[in-house]
C-alpha cells in the first residue's frame, strides 16, 4: 500500500468533523473563526479549554485529551497534513474532546476569545535563534501578551522544549511579560522522584516519537511553567499585536495550497 501523501491527507482532514481548516487569507484580513464558541459549538461538554500550539502531528494533544476527559484540546499548526495523525488518531479513537485547527499562531486571537483558554502547552517549539525581534518565536514578550489575553485569570503557559536556548529565553521573557515563573528545570528526566506534582509528572513522562529520538542523542528536556498574574493591558496588547500581525490595512500575506 502506498503511503498517503500531503493530498491524501488534506482529503482525509476534510471528513474529521473535529478538523476546522479555515481560510487564513480572511483571517489575516479580520475574520474570526469559533471565536469565543468552541465548547458550545464544536465540544460535547463546557469544560476548560487547553491549546496545544506549534502541536505538530499532534500526538501529545491527544494524549491531554485522553488523560482529562473533563477538559476540551485544540491542537494548533500551521500544516494540516501534518497533524492529521494526531486527528486521525482522536477520530478512531471517538475523543469527543479533542480537535484540531490550522492557523498562524500570531493570529489567535482572532479564533480564541478573552478569558476563553485556561492552558496553553508549548512543546518542543522552534528555537528560532535568528529571531532578534520577537515575531517568531513562541515564548517572546509579543507572544506571551497575546496568549494572556485569551487565558483565564490565572491560567498557564506550560513549555517543554529540548532548546537550552529557548528555556532561557522563556525563563528571561516570561516576567517582561509580567507572568510568573512556577516551576523551571533543566532535565525533566533527570529530576528526583517528587519534583514535580503527580498529574505533571505522568504529562512530563509522555513522549513523543521525535522526543525519544532527542533524548537517545543525549538532549536534555527542559519545562518551563508560566502563570499570568495580571490583567493585560490594552496598549501593551495593541502593541504586541502590530508587531505580529502588522499595522491596521496593512498587506497581507498569501495562503495557498496545491490544488486538491
Amino acid at each position: 500500500m502506498r503511503s498517503r501523501t500531503k493530498r491524501d491527507r488534506w482529503r482525509e482532514n476534510e471528513d474529521m468533523e473535529r478538523v476546522h481548516e479555515p481560510d487564513l487569507a480572511e483571517i489575516a484580513a479580520g475574520a474570526s473563526y469559533l471565536r469565543g464558541e468552541w465548547c458550545e459549538r464544536v465540544f460535547a461538554q463546557a469544560a476548560p479549554l487547553t491549546l496545544e500550539l506549534g502541536c505538530g502531528q499532534g500526538m501529545f494533544a491527544v494524549e491531554l485529551a485522553r488523560r482529562f476527559p473533563a477538559t476540551n484540546v485544540v491542537g494548533v499548526d500551521l500544516k494540516g497534513h501534518r497533524f492529521w495523525r494526531g486527528a486521525k488518531a482522536a477520530h478512531v479513537g471517538g475523543l469527543l474532546n479533542a480537535a484540531f485547527l490550522r492557523a498562524r499562531i500570531q493570529w489567535l486571537d482572532h479564533f480564541f476569545a478573552p478569558r476563553e483558554v485556561d492552558q496553553v502547552w508549548l512543546t518542543f517549539s522552534d528555537p528560532q535563534h535568528a529571531d532578534k525581534r520577537g515575531t517568531k518565536r513562541l515564548t517572546s514578550p509579543h507572544y506571551l501578551w497575546l496568549y494572556q489575553s485569551m487565558l483565564t485569570e490565572g491560567g498557564v503557559v506550560h513549555v517543554k522544549t529540548d532548546s537550552p536556548e529557548f528555556y532561557e529565553n522563556t525563563l528571561r521573557d516570561g516576567p517582561l511579560a509580567e507572568m510568573a515563573v512556577e516551576e523551571s528545570c533543566d532535565d525533566v528526566h533527570g529530576a528526583p522522584a517528587g519534583r514535580f506534582d503527580a498529574e505533571l509528572t505522568d504529562l512530563l513522562a509522555f513522549k513523543t516519537a521525535y522526543e525519544e529520538r532527542w533524548i537517545q542523542e543525549g538532549r536534555s528536556i527542559h519545562y518551563v511553567r508560566l502563570r499570568r498574574k495580571v490583567e493585560v493591558c490594552e496598549e501593551q496588547l495593541a502593541r504586541a499585536k502590530r508587531m505580529l500581525q502588522g499595522p491596521p490595512g496593512a498587506a497581507r500575506p498569501r495562503f495557498t495550497r496545491p490544488a486538491r
